[in-house]
């Protein structure tokens, strides 16, 4: 895929895991806001299950993030890069 964006023009901004690129982006603060919210306690479970879910490297967190784009500054790095693999 990164090399077909390279091929249209694209520049690879940067490639990291999905987990990693969440936590950037302020998943562990959404994880930790479920108890202040006004859910019962199984929701808050099912809740917190769904998130773990997307950030479990062993599951759909290990897959990957590529970032690609045009003319981008690559003096303002994007948030969700800031541990990039």
């Amino acid at each position: 895929m990164e090399k077909q964006g390279n091929l249209l023009g694209l520049e690879t901004v940067g490639l990291t895991q999905q987990g990693l690129f969440l936590m950037a982006l302020g998943l562990g603060d959404r994880l930790s806001e479920l108890s202040n919210g006004n859910y019962t306690l199984p929701e808050i479970l099912k809740r917190r299950d769904a998130l773990h879910q997307l950030i479990n490297p062993t599951g759909l967190g290990g897959f990957k993030v590529l970032i690609q784009g045009k003319e981008i500054d690559k003096n303002k790095p994007l948030k969700g890069l800031r541990e990039n693999i």
